[in-house]
């Protein structure tokens, strides 16, 4: 029996999970697209997303802000976001974090939101960085004292740094090539006043395109690793294929 489902939204992919009572994932459907509109033709079609039960919609994009626990006020999202550059039309929503020390404010365009909504009576949303976040706060306790994390997917990246396992640093970055995403960890890594032979990065989700490997981080960083990341979501038969797409939500999504 179908109980909820989750829309990972990226910007030129999404795939959404169809879980049971059990919380176990039933069915994967994916889509590719041009634009939102093209995907919406997709969904309202879509056996699973057609039916009235709660949905979580997580949005890969760069409307998002950190914002400390303590400071947070839920009246104030749009100037939240306003950080993130001009976005009237949008949307705003929070997500606590680490025992609610960080909100995660994110954003999506007004239209898709309305659309993706409609005849839904119980839908949620998350910025898509949800998932990286709270992964990294999962491995904490294993982190060196100098620690920068990466999750790659297509030519855009989420980048965190650590210090003495507290988070000090979280952005989103663009990159085309290896080169251009190790000017960003540099960078990163000198504003942290990181040392290169004592700090780890590690790098997970999509390292094809850009050709990494692992004697390639191994000529910057002493400690560099391509992380295959564990999994807190249970599969039946068939739709765990999933899981040989880089995505981390195919393994960890934000509960």
């Amino acid at each position: 029996m179908v109980s909820s489902l989750s829309l990972f939204l990226y910007e030129n992919f999404s795939f959404w999970t169809v879980k049971d009572q059990n919380e176990k994932i039933l069915a994967v459907h994916s889509a590719t697209f041009p634009d939102h509109s093209s995907l919406l033709d997709q969904l309202i079609t879509d056996e699973f997303y057609q039916l009235d039960i709660p949905i979580k919609v997580f949005v890969h994009n760069t409307a998002f802000s950190l914002i400390p626990g303590m400071l947070f006020n839920n009246s104030f999202l749009q100037t939240y976001l306003a950080f993130s550059g001009d976005l009237k039309d949008n949307i705003g929503f929070a997500t606590p974090l680490e025992s609610n020390n960080i909100q995660l404010v994110g954003g999506v365009d007004k239209t898709l939101f309305e659309k993706l909504s409609n005849g839904k009576s119980n839908i949620e949303f998350y910025h898509g960085a949800t998932a990286f976040l709270s992964y990294c706060f999962s491995e904490k306790p294993n982190f060196l004292n100098q620690e920068i994390f990466i999750y790659l997917f297509g030519n855009h990246f989420y980048l965190s740094g650590f210090s003495k396992q507290e988070l000090v640093v979280f952005n989103r970055f663009e990159a085309h090539t290896s080169d251009d995403l190790m000017k960003y960890v540099f960078g990163i890594a000198h504003q942290l006043k990181f040392d290169r032979k004592l700090c780890r990065l590690t790098i997970i989700g999509d390292v094809n395109t850009l050709s990494l490997s692992k004697e390639w981080g191994n000529t910057y960083f002493k400690n560099f690793r391509i992380l295959q990341p564990k999994s807190n979501l249970r599969y039946h038969d068939g739709p765990h294929q999933i899981q040989e797409n880089p995505v981390l939500e195919s393994r960890w999504e934000f509960t």
